[in-house]
C-alpha cells in the first residue's frame, strides 16, 4: 500500500520529467553531451515536490492536483519546443501580455507552427496517456501520512542539494552551468544546458530580474586605452562625400569579409582640414553625480559610465549635418534577399555608399520589437519587452527625439495594426508622430503582410516638402510564413521569381522581398521628383534574419552549410546617399547595436557615447558584436558561449584574460542596459531635459 501511494508516484513524476527533459533536448539540439546530466539531477527535487504536493487532499483532490500537474507540465515542455523551433528563443511566461497580440493578429502562423510540430508535441502528451493507465490499474491517490509527507519534503531539499554541489563539475567558467545558475542567467543557454524546469523557475521567479546590481571585474585591460588627443594633423576632405578612395573592390552577394582590414582612409584635399578626434561626449561628470546621488543603485550606474572610454570623434564626424534621415528597419531582411536581377534596388543600395561587409544583425528575445529597441535606442534588450517597458522613459538619444530638438517633426509609420506591440505608446516616446493600420495609414489593399510599396505611396508626400527631416519606417511586407499561401506578398510576386532555381520556399522568400525592393525604388523616385534625394540619407537594417523557417532553406539561398552560431546572423546594413559616388568598404565587426551612435556621428547630434551599449563604428574604438546568448565578435575572436569555443581571427598574440575581459563587458552591458531601463537612468543625467542638449 506504501509504494502505491507513494513510490509510484515519485517515479512516475521524476520519469516524466526525465522523459520529457531528454525529448525537447533531443528535438531541439539534435544530440545530447555530458552536461545533459543537470536537467535530469534538478527533475528530482521537482519529481519529489510534485508528489507531495499531489497527497495532501483526499483520493479525488490528489487525482485532480497530478492530472493539473501534468498537464501543465506538458503544456510547458510543448509550447518551449514549438516556440523555440519557430523564433530560435525560449518563450519567457513574463511576456504573455503579447500573447493576445499574437493569437489574434497571426492566428494562421501560430496553426501552422503547431501543425508542424503536431508529432514531437504528441510525444509530450504520453504522460498523460501514461498517468490514466496508472490511475486506473496501478496506484491509487489517498492521502499519505505525515512520516511519507517529511520523507519527500526532506527528498526535495536533499537532492537540489546534490544538484547544486554537482554544478562546480564542468568548472565555473563564464556560461558554465554553475556560472548560468548563479550568475549568468542567460536564457537561451540555461534551457540547454540546465533544462526547461530550471529555465521555468527562473523565469517564473523572477530571478532575471534582480533588485540588486552586480557588475563583472572589468579591471583587467583589453588593450591600452588610447590617448585622447583634441586635434590631430589627420586631414579630411572638403567634400567627404564625393572624395572618399575605396579599400577594395564591391563585394558580390555571396563575398566573404576579412575581419581585420582597417577602416578606409579618406584621400586628402588640397587644403587640409584639421580633424576633430576629441571625445564624443556632453558635459556630464559622472563621479560627482556618483558622489551626490543617495540611491546606492544609481551611484553604482553613474560610477560606471565614469570608467567608460568615449569614443573618439573621426573623419566622418557631421558628414550628413542638416542632411534628411530616412531610417528603415526591415521585416525578415537578410543577404540573401539582394538578387541583381530580381531586386535591383536592394542590390544597387547594398553596393553603393557605404558598404559594411562584416555586419550582424542578433536575433534577440522578443524578435521584431527588441530588433527595432537595438537599432533605435543603442541599448541591449533584456528580458522581453524592452521597448514597452522604456515606454514612460526619457530615451533623449532616440533620433526621433534628437531630431526634434532640431526642430523637426520626425514621423513613423508602419503597415501593420499602429498598436501591435504597444508602437502606439512607445514610438511617440521616441520621438515621432506615428500612423500605422487604425490610426492614419491607409492601404489599398487588405491582406498579410500589408505592402510595403503601398505604405511608401501613401505617406512619402507628407514629409518631402518640410526639409530637413527625419523619417522611420517599419516594413512587413518579408514577413513570415514563406509560402506562396501564407504570404500574399510572396504570392503578388510569384511570376517573378518563378524561374529561380531554389525550392518553392525559397522562392516565397526572395518574392515577398521584392515587395520591399519595390517599395525602395518609389522612395528613391519620389526623394529625386520633390529634388531632395541629394540631401537625403537611407539607412536600412533587418530586425532578425528570416528565422521562421526550416535552416536547410537558409543553406539552400546561400549555398553552403550555414554555420549557426555565427553566420547566420550576418546581414547588410544599407548606409546610403547619392552623393557617395565611389563606395566606402568596411570590413570591422559591427553589429546593429552600432548604428545609433554611428548615425548620431554622421549627423553631428549632441549625444554621449559613454551612454550607449553599441560604438561609432566609424571610431578608433575596438569592435565588439555582441549576440544574445553572450557569444561576441571581435577583430581578434570569435567566442562561442554555448560551447566555450574561442576561434582565433588573427596571428598576434592574443592580451591576458582577454575573452574573460570581453565577457564581462559584455555582462555589464546586459546588467547597464537593463538597469537604465528599469530605473529610468537618463533622466537622473537629464534632469533639465531637454536644456541640457542645448
Amino acid at each position: 500500500m506504501h509504494r502505491k501511494k507513494l513510490l509510484y508516484p515519485l517515479l512516475f513524476f521524476i520519469g516524466t520529467l526525465i522523459y520529457l527533459e531528454l525529448l525537447v533536448h533531443l528535438y531541439l539540439y539534435k544530440a545530447i553531451d555530458s552536461k545533459i546530466i543537470y536537467p535530469i539531477i534538478f527533475t528530482i527535487p521537482i519529481g519529489c515536490l510534485f508528489t507531495f504536493v499531489s497527497g495532501i487532499l483526499d483520493e479525488f483532490g490528489n487525482r485532480l492536483i497530478m492530472w493539473a500537474i501534468t498537464s501543465i507540465t506538458c503544456l510547458v515542455f510543448s509550447v518551449q519546443l514549438v516556440y523555440y523551433n519557430i523564433f530560435k528563443v525560449y518563450f519567457s511566461f513574463q511576456s504573455l501580455g503579447m500573447a493576445n497580440d499574437a493569437l489574434t493578429e497571426f492566428t494562421d502562423d501560430v496553426n501552422h507552427a503547431i501543425k508542424t510540430n503536431l508529432f514531437p508535441i504528441l510525444l509530450i502528451m504520453i504522460p498523460l496517456v501514461v498517468l490514466y493507465y496508472l490511475i486506473k490499474y496501478v496506484f491509487i491517490c489517498e492521502k499519505r501520512d505525515i512520516k511519507e509527507d517529511i520523507y519527500l519534503f526532506v527528498g526535495v531539499l536533499f537532492f537540489h542539494l546534490i544538484a547544486l554541489l554537482i554544478l562546480p563539475f564542468h568548472g565555473k567558467n563564464d556560461y558554465s552551468p554553475y556560472d548560468l545558475y548563479y550568475n549568468s542567467k542567460v536564457p537561451e543557454l540555461s534551457g540547454q544546458q540546465l533544462g526547461i524546469l530550471t529555465l521555468t523557475r527562473f523565469d517564473l521567479s523572477g530571478l532575471y530580474e534582480d533588485d540588486e546590481l552586480v557588475l563583472a571585474d572589468t579591471n583587467s585591460v583589453i588593450s591600452p586605452k588610447p590617448t585622447i588627443i583634441p586635434d590631430t594633423t589627420v586631414t579630411k576632405p572638403n567634400n567627404p562625400h564625393k572624395q572618399v578612395a575605396p579599400t577594395s573592390s564591391i563585394p558580390n552577394e555571396q563575398a566573404s569579409p576579412t575581419p581585420n582590414t582597417p577602416l578606409p582612409t579618406a584621400t586628402p584635399s588640397p587644403t587640409p582640414i584639421p580633424i576633430d578626434t576629441s571625445p564624443n561626449i556632453m558635459n556630464i561628470d559622472f563621479k560627482e553625480l556618483a558622489e551626490n546621488e543617495d540611491d546606492n543603485i544609481i551611484s553604482t550606474i553613474h560610477n560606471y559610465f565614469a570608467a567608460e572610454t568615449p569614443t573618439n570623434k573621426n573623419e566622418y564626424t557631421g558628414m550628413f549635418k542638416g542632411y534628411n534621415l530616412i531610417m528603415i528597419t526591415a521585416e525578415g531582411f537578410s543577404p540573401y534577399a539582394v538578387h541583381k536581377e530580381v531586386t535591383p534596388t536592394l542590390y544597387k543600395l547594398t553596393n553603393e555608399g557605404f558598404i559594411f561587409t562584416n555586419f550582424y544583425t542578433a536575433l534577440w528575445q522578443t524578435s521584431t520589437s527588441d530588433g527595432e529597441y537595438v537599432a533605435m535606442t543603442g541599448l541591449i534588450p533584456v528580458g522581453t519587452r524592452s521597448m514597452y517597458h522604456s515606454r514612460n522613459n526619457l530615451m533623449p538619444f532616440a533620433l526621433g527625439n534628437q531630431f526634434n530638438l532640431l526642430g523637426l517633426n520626425s514621423r513613423a509609420y508602419h503597415n501593420h495594426t499602429y498598436t501591435y506591440y504597444e508602437r502606439d505608446r512607445t514610438y511617440p516616446n521616441l520621438g515621432y508622430s506615428y500612423k500605422g493600420l487604425g490610426n492614419g495609414l491607409v492601404l489599398d489593399s487588405k491582406v498579410w503582410p500589408a505592402s510595403d510599396l503601398e505604405m511608401i505611396e501613401h505617406t512619402v508626400d507628407e514629409f518631402t516638402g518640410e526639409e530637413p527631416f527625419h523619417v522611420y519606417y517599419l516594413t512587413v511586407s518579408g514577413h513570415m510564413n514563406y509560402t506562396f499561401v501564407g504570404n500574399s506578398m510572396s504570392y503578388k510576386n510569384k511570376d517573378l521569381v518563378k524561374d529561380l532555381p531554389y525550392s518553392s520556399d525559397a522562392r516565397a522568400y526572395i518574392a515577398c522581398q521584392i515587395e520591399l525592393d519595390r517599395a525602395l525604388e518609389e522612395l528613391i523616385n519620389r526623394l529625386t521628383e520633390a529634388g531632395v534625394v541629394d540631401n537625403t540619407v537611407i539607412a536600412l537594417s533587418a530586425d532578425h534574419y528570416p528565422y521562421g523557417w526550416e535552416k536547410e532553406r537558409l543553406d539552400e539561398l546561400a549555398g553552403h552549410v550555414v554555420d549557426p552560431n555565427f553566420e547566420v546572423y550576418r546581414n547588410h546594413f544599407i548606409l546610403w546617399n547619392p552623393g557617395i559616388e565611389t563606395p566606402i568598404i568596411i570590413d570591422k565587426p559591427a553589429s546593429s547595436l552600432d548604428i545609433l551612435p554611428t548615425l548620431s556621428n554622421l549627423f553631428g547630434l549632441t549625444y554621449d557615447s559613454r551612454l550607449l551599449m553599441g560604438r561609432d563604428i566609424f571610431s578608433d574604438a575596438e569592435p565588439l558584436v555582441i549576440l544574445n546568448n553572450r557569444s561576441f565578435i571581435t577583430d581578434k575572436v570569435m567566442f562561442n558561449s554555448a560551447t566555450g569555443e574561442v576561434i582565433k581571427l588573427t596571428d598576434e598574440k592574443l592580451p591576458k584574460n582577454y575573452v574573460k575581459n570581453i565577457n564581462n563587458i559584455i555582462k555589464n552591458k546586459f546588467t547597464i542596459s537593463k538597469s537604465i531601463v528599469k530605473y529610468d537612468y537618463y533622466r537622473y543625467v537629464f534632469p533639465n531635459y531637454p536644456e541640457s542638449f542645448n
